[in-house]
């Protein structure tokens, strides 16, 4: 890619950078967005729209959604997209066509708006059967590919509305015209998300009988086909079709294999509410420890989650959170009727209740302590004050002691200027080895000037430019906390959110929250 850059052709300059951003975001590389972006701004506008630069723009376009896509800039992503089949369609390239309409189905079913991206599938459909000479080999792979979007699009409309019992039938028509047309040829991958499929539907249909046929059958070949997510979603779906169907020792034994292929650092729909399931499962057994842990687990989980993908899986945070916390009192007047040992278990539990009240409270009480220290916070960047300590380039009241010394926090303030220190591989050594000194020595200075150690100096630094840098940048304000902890330097959103909060008092979610009522 980095040949097409240096490219003389402009088309194939943007795409190189275009394909080398895509690239780095795919794989979780280190890249300096601004850089790509503002290369790939520069060098768009300048090509031609002609018949011969219409299929590299429809490239270039395709590039830039998939980027946003992954960045989860969703609605970014949909107008490259659309951007992408309106070149394809001036291009008059039916290949491409058809596939950027199925990018937008996808984009539109993340939506939600599944009305849309059933109205895009259908046309790459259609457009397959005005096309089927012209794209020969290729119409079967595209086809069954078609159709199953079109049929898990089906039975999610049937999901959000059971009264519509033609949603339901409409996908297991078309799951089922995949399997009978033997021109596919099919891999075990897809032939498993085609049972797959149909098990689930025949789920939502409350038909378990035949869901839990499809749903093994499934399996069979996720398992030949070695796909671990499908396993996870298999084995979860049929332990819900086991468990509603009223067979709890099979359901248990598929929720248990669910844990074994996901642990508790994934926290997803089919994740917590197994936990759920396991819990009740296990009270109805009598196993008290066993439904307490699973219980314990699904709550625990569910409050690590923040409050949109709360509202994503279960709806209204508070309504969610009473309904459980009812169960687990249900649970407790269950274990009351027992022996000694249950009724230990039992105060145990409104222990739980009380500490879940607790932080309920103590979550409101930060809340609010967070959204004073942002208006705080907030007031000084609007009078371009700093909000942690002046660095060196600042500082007007450093007395330097000898001509070494200077020279030394010269460097540093040319590693400021630069921001080097925005690099990943910015520590100590190298910082030492760029000004002409040693690792003692530089330490040494930086505690004698700043009176801190490097660590801090480099995070001091790194926390100012991106405080600067959300305060100013509305689009650097909408990337993922991993995304922007990258452009400050860190490795992970973790140690990122954690250094954060410790200089400025709030994390960086909260900080862009506030920014984003105020401007």
């Amino acid at each position: 890619m980095e040949k097409l850059q240096k490219s003389t052709s402009i088309p194939y300059k943007t795409f190189g950078y275009a394909a080398s951003e895509y690239l780095k975001i795919r794989e979780k590389e280190l890249l300096n967005i601004s850089f790509y972006q503002d290369s790939i701004n520069k060098y768009l506008p300048r090509i031609s729209e002609t018949n011969n630069n219409y299929p590299i723009l429809f490239d270039i376009y395709i590039l830039l959604g998939n980027s946003n896509k992954r960045k989860g800039l969703i609605k970014p992503a949909l107008q490259d997209y659309i951007t992408a089949e309106n070149y394809a369609l001036l291009a008059n390239d039916i290949e491409r066509t058809i596939k950027i309409k199925g990018n937008i189905a996808l984009i539109y079913q993340d939506m939600g708006e599944l009305e849309k991206a059933l109205k895009k599938s259908k046309e790459s459909l259609h457009l397959l059967e005005l096309n089927k000479k012209e794209l020969a080999g290729k119409y079967y792979s595209n086809k069954y590919k078609r159709m199953l979007n079109v049929a898990a699009i089906y039975a999610t409309l049937y999901k959000n509305d059971t009264t519509k019992l033609q949603y339901a039938d409409s996908s297991l028509q078309y799951y089922n015209a995949i399997l009978i047309n033997k021109d596919f040829k099919l891999n075990n991958y897809y032939l498993g998300k085609v049972y797959y499929g149909l098990g689930t539907t025949y789920s939502l249909k409350k038909e378990y009988s035949k869901a839990g046929l499809f749903l093994k059958k499934g399996l069979t070949f996720f398992k030949k086909s070695k796909s671990s997510s499908y396993l996870y979603k298999g084995y979860y779906n049929l332990g819900y079709n086991h468990y509603m169907s009223g067979d709890i020792n099979k359901a248990k034994e598929n929720f248990l294999k669910v844990l074994k292929i996901k642990k508790d650092t994934i926290l997803d729909y089919n994740y917590l509410y197994t936990h759920y399931y396991l819990s009740k499962i296990h009270t109805n057994q009598n196993k008290i420890d066993s439904a307490k842990y699973h219980l314990t687990k699904f709550i625990v989980g569910y409050e690590k989650l923040t409050s949109r993908k709360k509202q994503q899986i279960n709806g209204a945070y508070k309504i969610d959170l009473d309904k459980k916390i009812k169960e687990l009192k249900e649970l407790k007047e269950y274990i009351a009727n027992k022996n000694f040992y249950y009724r230990a278990i039992f105060i145990i539990l409104i222990f739980i209740l009380i500490i879940i009240s607790f932080l309920v409270i103590k979550n409101s009480k930060e809340k609010k302590k967070a959204n004073e220290k942002l208006d705080e916070l907030l007031a000084k960047n609007s009078k371009k004050e700093y909000l942690t300590k002046k660095p060196f380039s600042t500082s007007n009241d450093v007395k330097i002691k000898d001509e070494q010394h200077k020279q030394i926090i010269k460097g540093l303030l040319k590693i400021e200027e630069k921001e080097y220190f925005l690099k990943e591989e910015f520590n100590l050594y190298n910082a030492a080895k760029k000004i002409g000194t040693n690792t003692t020595y530089l330490s040494k200075i930086i505690k004698d000037y700043k009176k801190m150690s490097f660590n801090d100096y480099t995070n001091e630094l790194r926390i100012n430019y991106i405080v600067k840098t959300l305060s100013n940048d509305k689009k650097v304000r909408s990337y993922t906390t991993q995304a922007i902890g990258e452009i400050a330097g860190y490795k992970n959103s973790k140690s990122f959110t954690r250094i954060f909060k410790k200089h400025i008092g709030i994390t960086p979610y909260q900080f862009i929250e506030k920014i984003n009522k105020e401007l």
